[in-house]
């Protein structure tokens, strides 16, 4: 079979029916969108507890493997956005079908409906909550500094001295962690793989990616709204498959219903 047979084949199993389109924003697009704030919450959770796997010393090693993090965060992301997209063009069929026999539709039922773009405002919604902590943060990030790091016992000894003592005073003051330190370390945590692509000693490189942080954030739940928006090329597809089938079924049952050749008899 050559290219051309194969691509014209594919495009016949998809067929596509029409359907009533639903509205972009509703209250239902919105409470979707907190599947979308709790994976990303989630996420955080495991990098704080397992990013310490993700930190490698070879820098293209640990870029590839938080750049494979991402992807299949993102393709979690856009295989629930096409799931539901598909299923919104499901009902939106059935909606259309119950319009046009003259039954009413209700304004929750055409929400339920398809639209391309309810996928992205479901993604945007979810993950507002989490922009605005990275922006407040962004306005306010400052590259990092060098810290003084803690005293070894033995120095102890001469802490009491008037002449040795009042230098190794600073070393213990130690200021409080506040609400930029916070907001530091759960902004880090969002977007960690991009923070360990560019790597802790990199501040001007770490400055960049708290800066962008807002959007970084927005990388893996975009992909929902780009699944979504696939979900009525994936309800073709199911149409296709169903017409396949039938077709399929009717050729074999059209085989048995037709008479059998007798064989010859041979004369004795």
């Amino acid at each position: 079979m050559t290219k051309t047979a194969g691509k014209t084949k594919q495009a016949k199993l998809q067929i596509k029916k029409p359907y009533l389109k639903g509205n972009a924003f509703s209250r239902l697009a919105v409470a979707r969108g907190g599947r979308i704030l709790l994976y990303l919450l989630l996420s955080a959770v495991m990098f704080f507890f397992l990013g310490q796997l993700m930190v490698i010393d070879v820098p293209w090693l640990r870029i590839l493997v938080n750049l494979v993090v991402v992807a299949a965060f993102a393709g979690l992301m856009y295989s629930n956005g096409a799931r539901v997209g598909e299923g919104d063009v499901s009902f939106a069929e059935i909606a259309l079908s119950r319009q046009e026999a003259g039954k009413p539709v209700s304004r929750e039922d055409r929400d339920r409906c398809f639209h391309p773009l309810k996928g992205f405002v479901t993604a945007l919604s979810g993950a507002l909550p989490l922009v605005v902590l990275c922006l407040a943060y962004a306005v306010v990030a400052v590259k990092d500094h060098y810290t003084l790091g803690a005293l070894p016992s033995w120095v102890g000894a001469y802490e009491t001295r008037s002449d040795i003592g009042l230098a190794l005073a600073y070393y213990h003051d130690h200021a409080g962690i506040g609400v930029v330190d916070v907001l530091r370390l759960v902004v880090r945590l969002l977007v960690f793989p991009f923070v360990n692509m560019v790597g802790a000693r990199n501040a001007d490189a770490l400055l960049v990616v708290e800066r962008l942080s807002p959007l970084l954030v927005l990388v893996a739940p975009m992909f929902y709204g780009v699944g979504y928006m696939r979900g009525e090329a994936y309800r073709s597809l199911v149409h296709g498959g169903i017409a396949s089938n039938a077709r399929r079924a009717a050729r074999k049952q059209r085989k048995r219903q037709q008479p059998k050749k007798q064989e010859p008899r041979q004369l004795v």
